[in-house]
């Protein structure tokens, strides 16, 4: 090879070296992780037996609350024992009487469907949402919350929460929206019960999908199991103010409520997710027994709401909130990351409760 093929070649190999070289760091670039939020980067692990100890202790806290009533003559063993006769009755029959049993919102079942075709989800939902004003503006004001807020400014259309918020968040704003209304109260009884398991429930969703998007689960169905999951203590509180409402002399026993809630509200959603046709994988996570990501990812979000609802009440000890967090084995920076900051003075500013 002469001397003028050498500096001909030259050039060419190093163009290819530099050729081969760049193909390579792009390889490693798309090979690097996206950019994750601060509770998407490390998630810690969390035994599951921990953490449902403490939602079970933070649940309790929460229902005697909600069935606190004006100071009267303490409850007789007697009579607390009838009232939870009555109401484990009126729950045993084959069909539930339909005043205090939950009525399946009529889009549901488009919205499951929706989630079969991920192609056609986005479009679908939007449509769904746009065609009903009421939807529309309840999803919307979800969209513009401290909840959901990102720096793009104001949301004023469906779309534009879309393409801002993304699909998972706007399935769930779309789901609990469709069950806000069920939460509405219709009964002088125990009125503060369906206004604050809202509130509980309004601020444990969005917890629920930044747990499971840290654990990379499905966030919408992370989102739906806490909200179905309300619906059993919301059945407990019909059907113990209609034995309640029957019986107007009995003094009312809070801690008999709060522990038949504990026991019998996973049984009840269960029974509202087969009424209501849901996934198998639903009613599996609301058994209670704590098991399985779902059920973990429920528990995680009920603890760190219902903490957040309990401190906006001025119901909850700073040391009691400490001890529940090192029970469940939850540091409080990810108790921060998931959305529940060691003070909850803007809980109001993140809820809208139900009236």
């Amino acid at each position: 090879m002469d001397d003028s093929s050498l500096l001909l070649l030259g050039p060419v190999l190093a163009a290819s070296g530099w050729l081969v070289r760049r193909r390579f760091a792009a390889r490693r670039i798309r090979a690097l992780p996206h950019a994750r939020s601060r509770s998407e980067r490390v998630c810690p692990t969390v035994d599951p037996a921990r953490l449902a100890h403490a939602h079970v202790l933070a649940s309790e806290r929460l229902w005697r609350l909600c069935y606190a009533s004006r100071p009267q003559a303490p409850p007789s063993e007697s009579i607390s024992r009838r009232v939870r006769e009555n109401v484990e009755a009126l729950l045993r029959v084959d069909v539930l009487k339909l005043e205090f049993f939950p009525r399946r919102p009529a889009l549901l079942p488009q919205l499951m469907q929706a989630l079969d075709d991920p192609r056609s989800a986005s479009e679908r939902i939007a449509r769904m949402i746009e065609l009903d004003p009421v939807l529309a503006a309840d999803v919307l004001r979800m969209a513009n919350s401290s909840l959901y807020r990102t720096p793009a400014g104001r949301i004023g259309t469906v779309r534009r929460a879309l393409a801002v918020c993304g699909l998972d968040a706007l399935r769930a704003m779309l789901a609990t929206a469709m069950l806000r209304p069920v939460f509405r109260a219709t009964s002088r009884n125990f009125p503060r019960l369906p206004r604050l398991l809202w509130r509980r429930t309004e601020l444990a969703v969005p917890i629920g999908e930044r747990y499971s998007a840290a654990r990379g689960m499905d966030r919408f169905e992370s989102a739906f199991v806490v909200l179905v999951n309300a619906l059993g203590p919301l059945v407990l509180h019909g059907a113990i103010g209609d034995v309640y409402s029957r019986n107007p002399r009995f003094a009312v026993d809070a801690k008999m409520c709060a522990d038949l809630t504990l026991q019998l509200a996973p049984q009840v959603a269960q029974r509202v997710v087969a009424e209501w046709q849901m996934p198998e994988r639903f009613a599996t996570a609301l058994s209670g027994s704590g098991s399985g990501p779902l059920a973990e990812v429920l528990a995680m979000a009920e603890l760190l709401g219902t903490m957040v609802l309990l401190d906006s009440q001025h119901a909850l000890e700073a040391s009691q909130r400490r001890d529940w967090l090192e029970g469940a084995g939850i540091d409080a920076q990810l108790a921060a990351d998931l959305g529940a900051p060691s003070t909850a003075s803007d809980a109001d500013d993140k809820v809208s409760g139900v009236r």
